[in-house]
């Protein structure tokens, strides 16, 4: 795995994670948290795409037509 790509994967984790934790016992926490987590988890996924030479739109199309699960 691309190193980059290993690095945005665990900071989403790791803020989601935190924002989930401070979900019912501190709003605030969890707000500012789960920001981090949206803003890492939108680079990580610009970053797969960019590693695997499709745009967005393109690997959509592709997986709507090709997944049968």
């Amino acid at each position: 795995m691309d190193p980059r790509l290993a690095q945005l994967l665990q900071m989403t984790s790791l803020y989601g994670t935190l924002a989930k934790f401070y979900e019912h016992s501190d709003p605030e926490k969890h707000i500012y948290f789960y920001k981090k987590h949206i803003q890492y988890e939108m680079q990580l996924v610009q970053m797969y795409w960019a590693l695997h030479g499709h745009d967005h739109q393109e690997a959509y199309s592709w997986d709507e037509q090709h997944y049968h699960g």
